[in-house]
């Protein structure tokens, strides 16, 4: 069993937008910019059978909004997103800032990716190579991961509709397999560093 690479949202069937700025399951207090969401007693839900848990372990994982004004990269402007410190220039899966893990599984799961600067005035920063790598682990094999890439661009919280240059990552299980956990990293031209990454919204087949 493998897995076959989606390009973009309009790949996917029928999916489901996993947006980050939900209440709490709990209190079902809305759940604020700069919220940590990681290693919580309560978890997402992408609909009332699948839940989805971040970072169980690894770095802290922070709920952001892409604006010029709190979390600056090219998603859409009031965009929610998952946002971690990404301290190692390592690409191995085992050091992947952001890691989801759904139950029951799904079908397919693809996300846009974004990273930004240590300085917010850091103006060079925009407008370079940004490499996105997806590790997808499938139900029927939870020792094996599978490496999805794409390419795009840094750049500033965009308009909503004009078309994004950041990387989009995604993946379907072939054969009618199920996707159990992803790892999402990045990587700038030269290896250069910066200080977080970023998720946007999930587009899921359940």
């Amino acid at each position: 069993m493998a897995i076959v690479q989606l390009l973009s949202p309009a790949d996917f069937n029928n999916a489901v937008a996993k947006h980050w700025d939900e209440v709490d399951p709990i209190t079902r207090g809305f759940v604020a910019p700069d919220t940590i969401v990681s290693r919580r007693t309560w978890n997402y839900r992408l609909d009332s059978n699948v839940q989805i848990f971040v970072n169980e372990t690894g770095p802290v994982v922070r709920r952001r909004d892409c604006s010029n004004t709190d979390f600056d990269c090219n998603f859409w402007l009031g965009d929610s997103m998952l946002a971690a410190a990404d301290p190692s220039p390592s690409s191995d899966v085992l050091e992947a800032p952001i890691r989801l893990r759904f139950s029951p599984a799904v079908r397919a799961v693809g996300a846009w990716i974004g990273v930004s600067p240590k300085n917010p005035f850091d103006a060079p920063f925009f407008a370079q190579p940004l490499f996105a790598t997806l590790w997808v682990m499938l139900q029927a094999d939870p020792t094996q991961w599978h490496l999805v890439t794409a390419n795009g661009w840094t750049g500033h919280a965009s308009p909503v509709g004009t078309p994004l240059t950041a990387p989009f990552v995604g993946a379907r299980a072939s054969g009618g397999g199920l996707v159990s956990k992803l790892r999402f990293n990045a990587s700038l031209l030269g290896n250069r560093r910066f200080d977080k990454i970023a998720l946007s919204e999930l587009s899921v087949e359940v």
